[in-house]
């Protein structure tokens, strides 16, 4: 995959982004809004963990002016995923995403509203998507601004949805119909 639009790139994953996601993934800045500060990765676990293979899904880099900058991932939703979003499974084609910007200097750029843009149209013109999920936790309010701008609406509460920093976290459901 290469999807760009002017500044940004989003790009497959691939195996030599490990130390990015290690140098991502102790940066205790990004720990405080996604995997928790109390999470410790080690380039072993983090070489086990994204060497799966996502089922109906798929890992990409988001690169700004040809930097490495974060990461996301994409998966279609069936079975056991609808009852963990509290989605009613209607027959639609639905995709849930995950992300970060890992470099926090790229914060409140815009960045990731552009990233949820392009990876929208991806999911629907490649994919067949009819409406994307995100989770955010209701306190990332920087991400879910984020959303907001890309289209994204809330949609309800999902209480005690994630644990997170040994405690179970609410979230919002956030969904883009395409």
């Amino acid at each position: 995959m290469r999807i760009e639009n002017g500044d940004v790139l989003i790009r497959d994953f691939v195996d030599s982004d490990l130390p990015l996601m290690y140098k991502w993934l102790t940066d205790e800045r990004v720990l405080e809004y996604y995997e928790g500060r109390d999470v410790r990765f080690t380039m072993d676990s983090l070489a086990d963990h994204y060497h799966e293979e996502i089922p109906d899904g798929f890992r990409v880099i988001i690169e700004y002016r040809n930097v490495p900058i974060g990461y996301g991932q994409a998966y279609r939703l069936s079975g056991e995923l609808f009852d963990e979003y509290d989605y009613p499974d209607n027959g639609y084609v639905v995709f849930a995403m995950d992300q970060f910007i890992g470099e926090p200097e790229y914060w409140s750029r815009g960045i990731g509203t552009t990233f949820l843009k392009l990876m929208a149209d991806y999911l629907k013109g490649q994919k067949a998507a009819e409406i994307i999920l995100l989770d955010p936790h209701k306190t990332n309010h920087r991400a879910i601004r984020a959303y907001e701008k890309a289209g994204f609406k809330i949609v309800k509460s999902l209480p005690e949805h994630e644990m997170f920093e040994g405690k179970k976290e609410d979230c919002w459901l956030m969904e883009l119909v395409l």
